[in-house]
């Protein structure tokens, strides 16, 4: 039971789950939760996007004849992540971004 963890992404399933069993009583939680989960997507395959390609901000140190030398990272050739992650964040962000207008659209027929 030590190494038993929680994972808060099951909140999300049990809670859409939840929202689309009374989607038809109550479409502003529908509103507001495509459009909460479709920012967290988003927000997510951003992530993997960005996590996956560029290079470190971090400085390399070396040390000559006693002395610190701090020397600034090279750029990298590219910014794109590799080709093997580029699936997984395209797919990330085309289901966050199909869910953010989902709920623009709903929220425009709602309250229009």
């Amino acid at each position: 039971m030590r190494n038993m963890s929680f994972d808060w992404r099951w909140i999300a399933v049990i809670g859409i789950v939840i929202l689309l069993l009374n989607v038809g009583q109550n479409p502003l939680l529908a509103i507001l939760f495509l459009g909460g989960g479709g920012a967290y997507v988003l927000y997510m395959g951003w992530q993997a996007w960005t996590r996956a390609g560029g290079s470190t901000s971090s400085t390399r140190v070396t040390y000559w004849r006693g002395q610190r030398i701090e020397l600034k990272p090279e750029r990298s050739k590219s910014s794109l992540p590799k080709l093997s992650n580029i699936g997984p964040a395209a797919l990330y962000l085309l289901i966050g971004g199909v869910m953010v207008l989902a709920a623009i659209s709903m929220a425009i027929n709602r309250f229009s």
